[in-house]
């Protein structure tokens, strides 16, 4: 029994840990564990336990999916979605079309890679609304990205759509990292025809590091008690 209760600390002091390791993460969402009471009903003569014994079981993560405090940064390609939705990215080389090499995040903090493509920190490509890369024209000029997701050149001319989408449960997306997800249940990307994208601006980890530190001493007193 003790055994079970220290191994279900220990889990829940890895992921607070994890926590507060991305607590200046751009666009993380933290996590905890859920808890159930197992009891099992004991087939010996020794009264000691009684009829039955409640073992503690570790079942499961939630994510947290409380939306992060904004961070002006001024930055061009700093994006940041206010509300519901993800950016969509894409490993490069694979097939366009929520393939298996899709991801959502809400991490806006993109960049132009050397073909001129707007890309993720890692590289991912972020896709527009009709699956494609995003192409920046070396003639761009000043880029403007408003807020339905339109990216426009200094002249006016739009040179593609940032798609946002959303899903029916959030909770079921797996995740890759830290900020990445990917929807291995079979649950469609539904896109949001008119999303509300800030630039200049990112999205901060949704944890609250003083919390975290308090379930962390709390966790080791607890363990070491056991």
């Amino acid at each position: 029994i003790a055994l079970s209760r220290q191994q279900a600390l220990w889990n829940q002091l890895e992921v607070v840990a994890n926590n507060l390791a991305n607590v200046n993460t751009t666009g993380f969402k933290s996590s905890d564990t859920l808890f159930s009471q197992y009891v099992y009903k004991v087939k010996s003569d020794d009264r000691t336990f009684k009829d039955r014994v409640a073992f503690t079981h570790d079942f499961g993560l939630v994510r947290n999916l409380a939306q992060g405090t904004f961070n002006y940064t001024g930055n061009t390609f700093d994006l940041a979605i206010q509300g519901d939705g993800y950016f969509v990215t894409q490993k490069a080389g694979s097939a366009a079309g929520g393939g298996p090499e899709t991801r959502y995040t809400r991490a806006g903090s993109f960049t132009v890679n050397n073909e001129g493509q707007l890309v993720t920190q890692a590289g991912m490509l972020v896709l527009s609304t009709d699956n494609q890369p995003i192409a920046i024209p070396a003639d761009a000029g000043e880029i403007t990205v408003q807020g339905d997701g339109a990216v426009k050149a200094k002249d006016g001319r739009t040179v593609g759509k940032i798609q946002v989408v959303r899903f029916a449960d959030e909770r079921d997306l797996k995740a890759v990292d830290g900020t990445q997800f990917r929807a291995d249940t079979g649950q469609a990307a539904e896109p949001i025809a008119i999303p509300k994208i800030a630039q200049g601006v990112l999205e901060d980890s949704n944890v609250n590091a003083i919390s975290e530190m308090t379930r962390l001493i709390n966790i080791n007193r607890a363990y070491a008690d056991v």
